[in-house]
């Protein structure tokens, strides 16, 4: 009787343990599979924070018709729809960057086209709301009103509720020395950022004693600026207003502008000044590394009327940082292409992508009445065929 006991006994305890072994397996796996997901988590936040998308538009500039085409008959202005196809583009980036060609104007009664150009400050405000996190200011036209046009300008940019970096112009000569080169963190990433113009109009020269105002392009202090830059930054990127208006070829005087930010070991040169859309690729520089080149993308708003003036790109670019060793790779770049749309009597401004571009909105295109070139999707999409080719890159860094 004892030992049947015994048995009973011995059974119940060994089922109860297998029973508690099952338990403890069970919790054992649930704990694994809990802290595996939360290891996945974890690499794909660090994946995410070393990995930064980037964007830039070219020339930013309203002339007397896109002023007019913004005014309400409620006498408001707004110009906030020219951007509602772009919009997702720019505020899904991690970094947006847009060439603002002119001063930004507080009175309306000192608003102008071409060729002395003043922006309402309405048009500023669409480009704050969409999320431009970088506003490059030194273009040929930074000077068009004065000193007081780009005291208005940075009033402006630092009256937002979130200020952008604005690189190329200045309110003083303090400023201009301790922010000429822009250091801009975004996720894991320092970037040095600096924008200069090799040129300033001849109908609103900068007087001597006001020079600090914009950064002009000039080799030794570009040399500077870049060994200060790479100093204190995983990236460095020059925006370059230089070249000839109109031609899609690039210029000898700014091959040989690109060639000496790569002797200095440049990352990215992006540039704007020409109005027109011209090619990106990569340049060798003495490291034996890469400069990536965007050499125009043409204009982002405008008035222009050419067919060559209104189609236009958007740098797309992806850098993907190594947390353990720092090296940064581009992972892909591209242009995006762009159309400028308006209408019949030059309204209804619009920026589209060329994929929301419709053979319709074509032929309602009011540069009809300008040519007699032909305008429409084929076309289109012939003008851009040698820029839309997505390319791999290397190691910058």
């Amino acid at each position: 009787m004892v030992l049947v006991l015994l048995l009973i006994f011995g059974l119940i305890f060994s089922i109860r343990s297998c029973q508690q072994r099952a338990v403890e397996t069970k919790a054992e796996a649930k704990a694994k599979k809990e802290a595996l997901a939360k290891e996945r988590e974890e690499e794909k936040r660090i994946q995410e924070e070393h990995t930064l998308h980037m964007v830039a538009v070219g020339d930013h500039f309203y002339h007397s018709t896109v002023i007019e085409d913004g005014q309400q008959e409620s006498g408001e202005w707004n110009y906030d729809y020219i951007y509602q196809h772009v919009k997702e583009q720019i505020e899904t980036a991690d970094l947006a960057v847009v060439n603002q060609e002119t001063p930004i104007v507080s009175s309306h009664d000192d608003t102008s086209g071409y060729p002395t150009f003043g922006m309402p400050k309405e048009g500023g405000q669409a480009l704050a709301d969409l999320g431009f996190d970088v506003i490059t200011m030194a273009t040929n036209h930074s000077y068009d009103k004065g000193k007081e046009g780009i005291l208005e300008s940075l009033a402006f940019w630092n009256s937002q509720e979130a200020p952008p970096t604005v690189l190329g112009i200045h309110g003083s000569a303090e400023d201009q020395q301790a922010d000429r080169v822009q250091i801009v963190e975004k996720k894991a990433f320092k970037i040095a950022m600096m924008n200069y113009t090799t040129l300033i109009n001849v109908g609103t020269p900068i007087p001597a004693e006001e020079s600090y105002v914009v950064d002009l392009y000039d080799e030794e202090t570009v040399k500077e600026d870049v060994e200060k830059a790479k100093a204190e930054a995983d990236l460095v990127i020059v925006f370059l207003h230089t070249g000839v208006e109109d031609e899609n070829e690039t210029d000898e005087a700014t091959k040989e502008r690109i060639a000496y930010l790569a002797e200095l070991g440049v990352d990215v040169v992006i540039g704007t000044h020409p109005h027109v859309i011209r090619p990106f690729g990569t340049v060798d520089r003495p490291d034996g590394k890469q400069m990536l080149v965007y050499y125009s993308l043409g204009n982002f708003v405008s008035g222009q009327q050419e067919i060559s003036q209104l189609l236009e790109g958007m740098a797309d670019i992806t850098f993907v940082k190594n947390p353990d060793t720092g090296e940064i790779v581009i992972e892909t770049c591209s242009m995006e292409p762009l159309i400028m749309h308006y209408e019949s009597g030059q309204q209804g401004y619009a920026v589209y992508p060329l994929e929301q571009y419709t053979e319709e909105l074509a032929a309602k295109h009011g540069v009809h009445q300008k040519t007699e070139e032909t305008f429409d999707l084929e076309s289109i999409q012939a003008y851009f065929e040698p820029y839309l080719k997505e390319q791999q890159f290397g190691t910058i860094e």
